[in-house]
């Protein structure tokens, strides 16, 4: 391997990691798995308070996580002009494309304890 393929390589690795390093951290944040594992069981959108009984949290978390999941591109919000004002959630296709990965990862942790 030359020294530019070399370099060009680490650059790659670095982005790679840049790039894992930030969705660890946002899936490691409170709630964060929880709340897209129940949007991921129920097919039909669901609203806030549906999300926030299923994940037993405060309002503060929920609202946080679902704001951050719908800025990194994980969540849709649908506003409905409607008094009051309904609001609800989808996974985005990227999240269902993530899904799968979640739940290896979730069959492993439930494997894992069956063994202990």
């Amino acid at each position: 391997m030359t020294a530019v393929q070399a370099e060009r390589m680490g650059a790659m690795c670095d982005s790679a990691r840049t790039h894992v390093n930030e969705l660890l951290v946002l899936l490691s944040k409170s709630k964060m798995l929880h709340i897209l594992y129940i949007l991921n069981c129920d097919p039909k959108p669901m609203r806030f308070s549906e999300i926030k009984k299923s994940v037993d949290s405060s309002s503060t978390t929920v609202t946080r996580r679902l704001s951050e999941l719908e800025a990194h591109g994980l969540v849709k919000r649908t506003a409905y002009p409607t008094v009051p004002t309904t609001v609800e959630y989808t996974l985005t296709k990227d999240a269902v494309s993530l899904a799968p990965s979640l739940e290896s990862l979730f069959g492993w942790v439930l494997d894992r304890a069956d063994k202990q």
